[in-house]
């Protein structure tokens, strides 16, 4: 069975949001055929089933991993709103059974579709959050394990005006600059690791905050 759900069909810039079908135009300009696409079905239906198990089990669940995060951190209402940390960061907002445009850069999914009823949300990606402290533990060799930050962070009391942008891959939403690369400025004689690992877990918390504030600013369409 060659299926996929609405949640990831809508990420591959091959899918219409309002028809909730693939894009004819789309596939014309990026030359793919639709014979080769998956038939788009619910995220909560029977699509197959497999027998690795020795018997038929039903497929009866498909779901984008942040949709899916959504949906399972009971966000089902419009202006609710989830946060995931991992290597980057994926914030979603839920915004009801009309897809919306952001006016604050960001980015328009479907949530899901049960039965006859698709739900949409808009999503702020960041690419760096947990990766800053790989980079303290690789790259810096400041911590020997991941988990040391917070101890090593909490050495200090505050940033000691230290601030790292950790645009290591440029800056996702709402900034969307490519070319961005990552800065520490603030430096004296003075600062050490501790503000440093310090100034990393803000650089995190900042970038939510970026995000956060582009959601409010379009919350004010959804409904």
């Amino acid at each position: 069975t060659h299926v996929t759900d609405a949640s990831n069909a809508s990420r591959t810039m091959l899918y219409n949001l309002r028809t909730g079908d693939w894009d004819a135009e789309l596939l014309e300009i990026f030359k793919v055929p639709r014979s080769v696409l998956p038939e788009v079905r619910g995220s909560s239906e029977v699509v197959g089933e497999t027998t690795v198990f020795g018997k038929p089990i039903p497929i009866a669940g498909i779901a984008g991993d942040q949709q899916a995060a959504l949906f399972g951190q009971c966000c089902t209402r419009p202006g609710m709103v989830k946060n995931t940390y991992g290597t980057g960061c994926f914030m979603l907002m839920q915004t009801g059974t009309r897809p919306k445009i952001s006016k604050n850069n960001l980015l328009s999914t479907v949530a899901w579709k049960i039965g006859n009823k698709t739900e949409f949300a808009l999503e702020g990606s960041i690419f760096i959050a947990g990766a800053v402290t790989q980079w303290l533990r690789d790259g810096l060799g400041i911590i020997r394990k991941s988990a040391d930050i917070e101890s090593l962070a909490g050495t200090v009391d505050d940033n000691g005006g230290v601030y790292l942008v950790p645009a290591f891959a440029g800056l996702g939403a709402p900034h969307w600059d490519q070319y961005a690369r990552g800065t520490m400025v603030g430096l004296t004689r003075g600062s050490n690791a501790g503000h440093i690992a310090r100034a990393a877990l803000e650089g995190i918390a900042y970038q939510v905050m970026d995000v956060v504030k582009a959601m409010e600013k379009d919350a004010g369409q959804i409904g």
